[in-house]
């Protein structure tokens, strides 16, 4: 029951990637994966807050007016005098205006770079979630491929079986023979088991990325060269991500904001002056019997004295936190030169190999067919057959993945670099669709 179970499932399966009509392509997968992402709607929310930073700092700048309405009753007991009551009713006005407030000023120059921050963060995630749709895609798209290509080793295994079956029986072929066929036949089933495992994980991958259920995707054509990188030059692409990648915006701006909560510790140490000013009409004036209006205005100067060792203690502390995203800022322009490196590399590196591994399949190819005949000849034996079958379909394995990391790496080196957009994502498209 469970043979057949596995079998169902992996009829299932292969049937399913053999119907291109309903492939999905990458665009529409980026585009899914896009709209679900988590991290990226929580960027957004955090870039609309962001976008409040300005106005919330640059309100502490601008005149602060208040008003106000209220309703007193008032007694008065004099010795020698008869008692007076009375009702006060009336509105007030206040009006203050910061003529020199450095902390507010910093505030406000600060708010620049957490908005700016925002920004970066959210061009970082939608970066990120392109990246993990593009994983996901060839992920599943190289399970896919696996268990084609392991049903079509088992095909080949299975026919070499035959083979032997019918030379044992006219006495042409030897019980090794048809033990070495048996043992690769279950081999292969072991690894169409791996492979129908591996493709339904990646099947909950992609539904869980995407939110619709798990289609046929579009693969790569058979033949396809690997673009060159422009400019080939891996200190320019080092130079790149050195200079723009997103987490070196983002340690850049880390360290701005550091420097300007220095700015504010010190400015404690400064006075600050307002300009205050009240009215409040006739009839509101608290402790007078008669209507009164009042009209206030002060300039008003406010000079730190002693605060306990406080303000040192904050300029300290801001101080230590700037060195802190100064160094965060160092390693992260290491780091980045180091990826993109790392990846230029590896692509230029995958480019290379997948020309060796097409040769290398053109190869395996001639001398399976070569082996084949040798063995209907008797030049070859049954063993020499197998290897050659192996060798085939393992080298067919290697270039489907190479094919698909070294457009996973390209993909990564633009994003080292902050320049993967979803124009990147349409080019490759384009290829799948045609």
């Amino acid at each position: 029951m469970l043979k057949f179970r596995v079998a169902r499932v992996a009829v299932h399966l292969f049937c399913a990637m053999a119907s291109p009509a309903f492939a999905a392509d990458l665009l529409t997968v980026t585009q899914q994966t896009l709209g679900r992402d988590s991290s990226l709607a929580q960027a957004r929310a955090g870039y609309a807050a962001a976008q409040q930073a300005v106005p919330l700092a640059r309100a502490g700048l601008l005149p602060q007016i208040s008003a106000g309405w209220g309703r007193t009753y008032n007694r008065l007991a004099t010795d020698g005098f008869p008692t007076t009551t009375y009702w006060q009713s009336g509105w007030t006005v206040n009006i203050a205006q910061p003529l020199f407030d450095w902390t507010k000023w910093s505030n406000y120059k600060q708010a620049d770079f957490v908005e700016a921050r925002g920004a970066v963060e959210l061009n970082a995630a939608q970066q990120a979630a392109i990246l993990r749709a593009v994983r996901i895609y060839f992920e599943a798209l190289v399970a896919e491929d696996e268990l084609r290509r392991v049903s079509e080793y088992a095909a080949a295994v299975d026919q070499h079986l035959q083979l032997i079956n019918r030379g044992k029986a006219a006495g042409e072929a030897t019980l090794i023979d048809l033990r070495d066929a048996q043992t690769a036949r279950e081999k292969v089933a072991l690894e169409r088991m791996d492979a129908e495992n591996t493709l339904l994980a990646k099947r909950r991958a992609f539904e869980q990325a995407t939110g619709v259920p798990f289609e046929t995707l579009a693969r790569l054509p058979e033949s396809l060269p690997m673009p060159r990188l422009q400019p080939e030059d891996i200190d320019a692409w080092a130079a790149q991500a050195k200079n723009h990648a997103f987490d070196v915006q983002l340690k850049q701006l880390d360290w701005e904001i550091a420097r300007t909560e220095v700015s504010k510790a010190q400015s404690a140490h400064l006075p600050s002056v307002y300009l205050t000013g009240s009215y409040t009409p006739a009839g509101a004036a608290s402790g007078f019997s008669r209507p009164t209006t009042t009209t206030t205005g002060m300039l008003a100067v406010s000079i730190p004295i002693f605060s306990g060792g406080e303000t040192q203690a904050k300029v300290e502390a801001s101080s230590a936190l700037e060195d802190k995203a100064q160094e965060g800022f160092t390693g992260a322009t290491r780091d980045a030169e180091a990826a993109a490196r790392d990846d230029y590399s590896r692509y230029q590196y995958g480019r290379t190999r997948i020309d060796l591994l097409a040769h290398l399949v053109a190869s395996s190819q001639e001398v399976l067919a070569a082996s084949r005949v040798g063995f209907r000849v008797g030049s070859r034996t049954a063993s020499d057959v197998l290897r050659a079958i192996d060798a085939l379909y393992s080298a067919q394995r290697d270039l489907l993945a190479a094919r698909y990391d070294a457009i996973v790496a390209l993909m990564q080196l633009k994003g080292d670099t902050a320049a993967l957009s979803i124009a990147d994502v349409v080019q490759i498209n384009n290829v799948l669709v045609h």
